[in-house]
């Protein structure tokens, strides 16, 4: 819940419709993408602080929302960054991709959006790493690893079940905040039409069906301040080389966090064999739950070693 100063909010509101109709334009973005992103973008600014309102802007104005008809049902969009070398230097392309836009329905589509603008904006600073054989570019806490001749793409990090759930947390806050706009009186009615079909599709708070079980398993380390507040910052600054070392420490058990994420793919994987109906159900449901337990184990240590939950 979201509580400022009506003339604050109707002033924050107004200055992010400003920007977004000169970035809409120039990217000749359809009607009701830019009426979500005039409640998107605020939102974010309110979630990452005024102080960061400029860098917020300018990673909107910067990254355009690609509308396609072509490429998977399943991922309807993501988050697309890709190396390139320019003058000598490795720069990145980046852009949030729709996949069949015409038919993702209204909170699909807010959802989609802020999920992969989230990536976005906690994947700027410190983006890219490389050594003579390897580029690494950052997504959030992960990367996707290229070969520096070919530029063609290697492998994912395991740390992108993580990423996947944090940013999951993070996208339904942030629609949350987006929904709390409701309650106020606002000054301009295109965002309060919006709104209205915004507060029709929610009961209450948000919750979006990425990465369930995953997510389930992981609630209480989602609900721990000291492990939000420690990993936002890491992740939001780029820091994400320290998280495997403080995670550990807290645990006390030496390589837990690189544990927990193989741990999480690992019933991720099956949980789309299961989909797939490839091999026997029984011992597919058994081994998720054995794997969920030892993921559970490695989270209950964090939370009894933390001082501030």
């Amino acid at each position: 819940m979201v509580f400022m100063d009506i003339k604050i909010l109707n002033e924050l509101l107004d200055r992010s419709r400003i920007a977004v109709d000169s970035f809409s334009k120039d990217y000749d973005y359809p009607s009701n993408i830019t009426h979500l992103l005039y409640l998107i973008v605020p939102a974010f600014i309110i979630k990452y602080g005024v102080q960061n309102e400029r860098y917020i802007l300018n990673c909107f104005k910067q990254i355009p929302i690609v509308i396609q008809d072509q490429g998977s049902q399943v991922y309807q969009a993501y988050y697309r960054s890709i190396p390139e070398e320019e003058n000598g230097k490795f720069v990145t392309i980046k852009g949030i991709v729709l996949n069949h836009y015409e038919n993702i329905e209204l909170m699909q589509l807010l959802d989609n959006l802020v999920h992969e603008f989230n990536h976005a904006i906690n994947s700027i600073h410190n983006e890219l790493l490389w050594d003579e054989n390897q580029i690494k570019v950052r997504t959030g806490i992960t990367y996707v690893i290229y070969d520096r001749r070919t530029l063609k793409p290697l492998k994912k990090e395991e740390s992108a079940i993580i990423e996947e759930i944090i940013n999951t947390k993070q996208t339904e806050l942030i629609i949350d905040i987006i929904h709390s706009f409701y309650n106020y009186e606002l000054e301009n009615p295109e965002i309060m039409n919006t709104l209205y079909s915004i507060h029709n599709s929610i009961s209450r708070n948000y919750q979006s069906n990425a990465y369930l079980l995953q997510s389930l398993v992981c609630r209480s380390l989602m609900q721990n301040k000291t492990f939000i507040s420690t990993l936002e910052n890491l992740r939001f600054r780029g820091n994400v080389e320290e998280v495997d070392v403080w995670f550990d420490q807290v645990t006390g058990i030496s390589k837990s966090f690189q544990r927990l994420e193989r741990l999480l793919n690992q019933t991720l994987q099956l949980q789309i064999d299961l989909e797939k109906k490839k091999g026997i159900r029984y011992f597919k449901l058994s081994k998720i739950r054995s794997l969920n337990e030892e993921a559970m184990y490695i989270v209950e240590k964090f939370n009894q070693n933390c001082n501030y939950r």
